[in-house]
């Protein structure tokens, strides 16, 4: 049977009759299990780093695969953008100047600050510089619905022309775009900066008006800009030549951002969801299933101002 505990012989669980003193360690020994903890120890913060590294691949391949209609998607937004602060832009980029290649005319110059706003798509990243020297109400309206996270509510790309524009703006949750119905809601147009009429279409150097990857409103008469916009696919020599909400507020910048442009789906046209059908279902199931391949935007954030 075993003996009671005796701290005076040190004879800790030892049999009766068979009591025997402890040896006493020595510091070789001592030395031999500290080294052992910390082995121990040290294996099990590994493991514990590897478990959480698995973790964060789980939840970041979770968020590069959910939502939007394209298939590339996935492999798409799990990519990082490329454009991170105004200081990754050349001077070109952050106040541009009419060139032989873009630009018609001069923009005006920025005497009001501007602002860097990313947007993730289906298809990758666009990078807008918006300029509110270029019209003032235009770029503020966008810039608050930026703000307000309008864009996160997954705005389709609805109506995308080859070779022309992408129309987009109607918010995919459907009460998102009641601040915006109604002429009441509407804004004041601004003056258009660009050189207006049939003979300003192109300047002597050939270079169109509209330049491919503007921003502008989409409208329908005079102080009818509301929720929608156009980005320009191509440059193009029509647009902006008269219709008051076709005023640029901003533009595309980074090769990032015109590769994005030139992957958006063009395939449905004109034949894209209807205005109308969007606005009362936003990015319904019903549409995903009709339109596949439909791209949208994901969401926008305001990342540098000054």
């Amino acid at each position: 049977m075993m003996s009671s505990l005796s701290y005076g012989k040190k004879t800790y669980g030892s049999r009766a009759g068979s009591h025997r003193p402890l040896k006493k360690a020595s510091i070789s020994d001592v030395i031999l299990v500290i080294v052992c903890l910390f082995s121990i120890y040290g294996f099990c913060i590994g493991l514990n780093r590897k478990r959480n590294s698995n973790e964060f691949v789980i939840k970041e391949t979770l968020s590069g695969t959910t939502g939007g209609g394209n298939a590339t998607m996935g492999s798409e937004s799990s990519n990082r953008p490329t454009i991170h602060s105004l200081d990754d832009l050349s001077p070109e980029e952050l106040h541009p100047k009419a060139t032989s290649h873009r630009y018609i005319v001069s923009p005006p110059s920025d005497l009001k600050p501007i602002s860097l706003v990313t947007c993730e798509t289906t298809v990758g990243y666009l990078h807008i510089v918006v300029h509110p020297s270029w019209a003032p109400l235009g770029a503020e309206r966008f810039l608050n619905m930026v703000e307000t996270k309008y864009f996160s509510s997954k705005v389709a790309l609805m109506r995308c022309v080859k070779g022309f524009l992408c129309q987009f703006g109607i918010a995919g949750i459907p009460e998102y775009n009641k601040s915006y119905n109604g002429r009441k809601h509407s804004l004041q147009d601004d003056t258009n900066w660009l050189p207006e009429g049939p003979t300003h279409r192109t300047n002597e150097l050939g270079v169109k008006r509209f330049s491919k990857g503007f921003l502008a409103y989409a409208g329908g008469g005079k102080n009818s800009r509301s929720n929608q916009f156009i980005v320009a696919l191509k440059d193009n020599e029509r647009l902006g030549g008269g219709s008051p909400w076709e005023v640029p507020w901003g533009e595309l910048v980074g090769k990032e951002s015109f590769a994005t442009l030139d992957s958006i789906y063009t395939g449905y046209g004109e034949k894209g969801p209807s205005q109308g059908r969007l606005s009362r279902e936003g990015s319904s199931d019903g549409i995903q299933k009709e339109f596949p391949r439909l791209d949208y935007i994901l969401g926008c954030t305001l990342v540098d101002s000054r």
